[in-house]
């Protein structure tokens, strides 16, 4: 799994929200499709509908930010993993925060009406994986490495080597940005269920998980 300990972290937050509005007037009419697109939402792109903190009872959006803040810097802890990188820098870790703030600003997912069904609020997603940083490793990585390597034979410290492989990687990724392109879409199923001990609607499963593993491809 791609990034499983940083959705199992926001999946306690988020889908353990308390539904508060079901039932009343004033909540959403598809209470269910609300609150998985706010999910996603919080995920991807840092915001926060107005219904959404009202079936989820949130008082103070600060948390949401908190855990948008926190999946960013596990994108990017996951970055220096995927390709090869030591320790990052602060002023390294600063650049990637950005790339990804924006990488996910590319991000394209629809959430569908849900449908009641055997006792659950089943939601349908359809997720369309961004495909930058994958076309990097296919279409730049070997080249770009070797030129790096070549250029930087005898001249520069390993920690030298490291920020130029970093910016490089950035400026690659942030070219194919410019055009971005999106791989064949996906369609991913959540269950919203209601738990008998409390009453709360939480998200069953790891269908979480399996969209965050589509938004970007690598």
């Amino acid at each position: 799994m791609k990034k499983g300990i940083r959705i199992r972290s926001i999946i306690v937050l988020l889908s353990i929200l308390t539904l508060a509005g079901c039932g009343s007037q004033e909540a959403p009419p598809d209470f269910a499709q609300v609150y998985v697109r706010g999910i996603l939402d919080t995920l991807y792109l840092g915001e926060y509908s107005g219904d959404f903190l009202s079936v989820t009872d949130t008082q103070d959006p600060a948390a949401l930010e908190a855990e948008y803040l926190a999946g960013l810097e596990t994108e990017v802890n996951y970055f220096a993993y995927y390709f090869g990188i030591g320790e990052l820098t602060e002023p390294a870790k600063e650049d990637l925060t950005e790339l990804y703030r924006e990488l996910y600003q590319l991000s394209r997912y629809e959430v569908q009406p849900s449908i009641w069904e055997n006792g659950s609020y089943i939601v349908k997603v359809i997720v369309e994986p961004i495909d930058a940083i994958d076309r990097v490793v296919k279409e730049d990585l070997d080249t770009f490495a070797a030129e790096l390597k070549a250029a930087s034979a005898n001249t520069m410290t390993s920690g030298e080597y490291e920020e130029h492989y970093i910016e490089g990687l950035i400026g690659l990724i942030r070219e194919k940005m410019e055009t971005p392109g999106y791989y064949e879409s996906v369609t991913l199923t959540l269950e919203v269920v209601q738990s008998p001990e409390d009453e709360l609607y939480y998200i069953k499963g790891n269908g979480l998980a399996e969209i965050d593993e589509q938004i970007i491809q690598y």
